[in-house]
């Protein structure tokens, strides 16, 4: 316990107890004393052997002197660790610049990286990039917009900014495509993971039963006990700010590579002839789902946005440019680096397509992107998490820790049975970025600007209400022929 010198040894507990949480949305409920601290206040007081006695003479001089030598280094390791946080949270704010760009950064950054390749071979190089830069610009105009959309309401999750500008049904639609998205994304994860562990346990030194299938079910799902499910467990996305760097970084490696292996690869062989630059038919249109999927960061724009520093719709813009902008560099590189190292050959994941025993340093990036997958399906399950709990008008800020770890850890579970059984990752990405992806990412924000009050061409200006208007055409494109060529490629 610390205390400031010459203050009472009763007013001490009481900084040391954390304050509530602070919600825009419920004065009432900040207001509202809290009868367990004022009880604990009381009884404090009645102890006038503590309150009347100065800090110095209530302490017992022999029970210092008394402390073994575990306790003084238990003490001592305690107040390293503080120091530590100190110096961590100096370094990496909460809420600030770089704890909110790396959040949605790698809350996009994931399972979607590891299917451009091939989304780039079955749309061409020139279209797949052309579509991509189109595709991140929008999804940052789109961040602004709900960050407007945010300040208009007041309300925390994107289920009830819809609700409050659309309507009722609105909020459930969007409770429905924002957990179609996340069951998604979460089960792609799950697949990566297992894509990830096929090339390391191929090799007849491995036991013949982790070669197998049943075996790579069982790698799975030791993975995801020890590294996925804890961090499904806390309540708020800022909890995740130092694994998302990390996760960030590691991502970085493995682009780099890639890189380095198709550099060497086309020194030696020149360009692939087989790689297209343009393309049509089906396979042109199935791509776009998985590179709307790779964008998608408006899943946690508003747990970000409420505990930012200062949450501003200003501020959302440059984190989410500072995000999306790194991002979208990652996205070029592993696209074209990866088509040009496997042309038409890579139809899934580009995972599948490296053997870590051939090119040692794959066996850092593949250890690194099981972090980065484990980062991100945290950052899926939080607003699965609020779609699931908007239908039963829970509020998960009021709800005791231990039921919400026990709520969150049955959805993970359920999340990890669907991931063993489904097959390929590019038919997760494609069908649930085109569908969900298209509703929650531009067709939503746009609608719901328009009837946030006070917009029109007139007072908003020609460029913003050209470009509300392409978000919400992109969106319905996605929606109609994404969502087509998906299912007719399964078919």
């Amino acid at each position: 316990m610390s205390r400031i010198p010459e203050e009472p040894l009763s007013s001490a507990p009481q900084r040391e107890l954390a304050e509530p949480v602070y919600h825009r949305e419920d004065d009432s409920a900040n207001g509202r004393p809290n009868s367990q601290l004022s009880g604990a206040r009381d009884r404090q007081e009645d102890c006038t052997e503590f309150v009347k006695k100065p800090y110095a003479e209530a302490v017992d001089n022999s029970a210092v002197d008394s402390m073994d030598e575990d306790d003084l280094e238990e003490a001592s390791l305690k107040k390293q660790r503080s120091k530590f946080r100190v110096w961590l949270e100096k370094i990496i704010p909460p809420g600030g610049v770089i704890a909110s760009s790396f959040t949605l950064g790698s809350s996009t950054l994931g399972a979607g990286i590891l299917g451009l390749p091939a989304a780039f071979n079955s749309m061409g190089l020139v279209t797949a990039l052309l579509v991509l830069i189109v595709v991140t610009v929008l999804t940052i105009y789109s961040m602004w917009l709900l960050a407007r959309c945010a300040d208009a309401t007041r309300v925390r999750t994107y289920e009830d900014v819809a609700r409050l500008l659309l309507g009722r049904g609105a909020d459930y639609a969007a409770a429905i495509f924002m957990l179609g998205f996340c069951l998604g994304g979460a089960v792609s994860y799950i697949i990566s993971i297992g894509d990830l562990l096929t090339p390391i346990f191929d090799d007849p030194s491995v036991p013949e039963f982790l070669r197998k299938k049943n075996g790579n079910r069982l790698i799975t799902s030791m993975v995801w006990l020890v590294c996925i499910l804890p961090l499904c467990l806390p309540k708020n996305i800022d909890t995740l700010r130092h694994s998302s760097i990390i996760g960030v970084i590691m991502v970085v490696f493995f682009v780099i590579c890639i890189v380095q292996d198709s550099s060497a690869f086309m020194s030696k062989n020149g360009w692939r002839k087989d790689i297209k630059f343009f393309n049509t038919g089906n396979g042109a249109i199935e791509g776009l789902g998985t590179v709307m999927f790779a964008c998608l960061v408006q899943i946690n724009a508003q747990e970000v946005y409420y505990e930012m520093a200062k949450p501003t719709p200003r501020n959302m813009l440059r984190n989410s440019t500072i995000a999306m902008s790194g991002c979208g560099l990652l996205y070029v590189l592993a696209g074209v680096f990866g088509c040009a190292r496997f042309g038409t050959t890579v139809k899934s994941s580009i995972l599948l397509k490296y053997q870590p025993r051939e090119a040692p340093q794959f066996w850092v990036a593949y250890c690194g992107i099981v972090l980065k997958i484990c980062v991100a399906f945290a950052l899926h399950q939080l607003p699965m998490r609020d779609g699931i709990y908007h239908f039963f008008s829970w509020d998960v800020y009021r709800m005791p820790w231990w039921r919400n770890a026990v709520i969150c850890g049955g959805i993970a579970a359920a999340v990890l049975v669907i991931g063993l059984v489904v097959p390929d990752i590019n038919t997760v990405l494609g069908l649930v970025g085109s569908l969900c992806g298209g509703f929650i990412g531009f067709i939503f924000p746009a609608l719901m600007i328009m009837y946030a009050g006070n917009w029109s061409l007139k007072k908003v200006g020609w460029i913003e209400w050209s470009l509300t208007y392409i978000l919400l055409f992109v969106g319905i494109i996605a929606v109609v022929f994404g969502t087509s060529a998906s299912i007719y490629g399964v078919i």
